[in-house]
């Protein structure tokens, strides 16, 4: 290897005087133990070896390198967000379940009282409350519940619609074509964990608004990977007060009358449907975003896997290459 060494060098000084290169000052002889990378670079330098490009190698590995760091970091970052949506829907989940035996017991009394009316749609002026979550990364959670919005609003040409957005990515989705259709925007509900008060705030924001009927779209947990874009139709205050008279079979100990009873139950009501639905949605969110983070993890893994096989195999064809020029120099010799 030594030999070979000292003939290489000695192709590359004849070479110098061939170009016409001034020859460098005695100080600057390399001495035996330079490495064949240094001589192989000197000689790129002074385009003594033709026939292949090192620039373009060399930045080309570089390049890959380059890829391959960003990669890893995306990697690392879409695992600690799947860890922490996992952490998040246990929780939201547990009051998801803890919270169903109220909301279905309420149901089932509202709907033997009422059944004849829950559910349906009436003319008139309808508001439609788009549930969404407030950030991205979440699959088509969000998507989906746009996509039926806007369904419904192409196809009924008859009614007055009002929109009243629960967080951003319904805004983001809908403000292009519905913008004179919003009526009120609330962000930041799925900051904190979503709670009964919070729910009730939001009731209050959709009771100032006049409708004959309400329309909330939201997603449906049904498993960690499905998640289902649900239509709730809840009729408003004023076709439930025709029919009051339900209410006075029944013995009040206070002095309220049946429709005032029948008010406060359907604003009692409403929220409960509201908190429902919002808790659903945000249990399909974190869902969502741990499926979604980790196919994001799984495909950087095999993306750094393939980087790394093209960065070994470039790699190789440099060596191989750089072999290939040095053999050749002594041979010639």
């Amino acid at each position: 290897m030594a030999a070979m060494q000292r003939s290489f060098m000695n192709f590359v000084s004849k070479s110098r005087n061939i170009v016409g290169v001034n020859p460098r000052p005695p100080s600057w002889n390399m001495n035996r133990n330079r490495t064949v990378d240094q001589a192989l670079l000197l000689a790129t330098e002074n385009n003594v070896c033709s026939g292949v490009d090192f620039q373009v190698r060399f930045a080309s590995l570089k390049a890959v390198r380059s890829r391959m760091r960003s990669v890893a970091s995306i990697s690392k970052i879409t695992k600690a967000m799947k860890m922490v949506a996992a952490a998040k829907l246990r929780g939201v989940q547990a009051r998801q379940e803890s919270s169903k035996p109220f909301t279905a017991g309420l149901k089932s009394f509202l709907k033997s009282t009422f059944g004849e009316i829950e559910g349906k749609e009436t003319s008139g002026n309808h508001l439609v409350v788009a549930v969404t979550s407030d950030r991205g990364l979440c699959g088509g959670v969000n998507s989906n519940v746009v996509r039926e919005i806007r369904k419904l609003l192409h196809e009924d040409k008859q009614n007055q619609y009002a929109i009243l957005l629960c967080g951003d990515k319904g805004r983001d989705g809908l403000q292009r074509l519905y913008r004179n259709l919003f009526v009120v925007t609330i962000k930041d509900v799925f900051r904190a964990p979503v709670n009964f008060t919070q729910t009730c705030v939001v009731a209050e924001e959709i009771f100032k608004q006049k409708f004959d009927s309400v329309t909330i779209f939201y997603n449906h947990f049904k498993n960690a990977i499905s998640q289902i874009v649900t239509r709730k139709v809840i009729p408003g205050l004023d076709i439930i007060l025709k029919h009051a008279e339900t209410f006075d079979s029944y013995e009040f100990e206070s002095d309220m009358d049946s429709a005032q009873t029948l008010t406060d139950l359907y604003e009692f009501q409403f929220a409960v449907q509201l908190f429902d639905a919002l808790l659903e949605n945000a249990t399909s969110e974190q869902a969502a975003r741990m499926s979604a983070m980790d196919n994001a993890t799984r495909n950087a893994s095999e993306m750094y896997q393939k980087l790394t096989l093209t960065y070994n195999r470039q790699r190789q064809s440099v060596i191989t290459g750089e072999l290939i020029e040095i053999i050749s120099g002594a041979e010639a010799l």
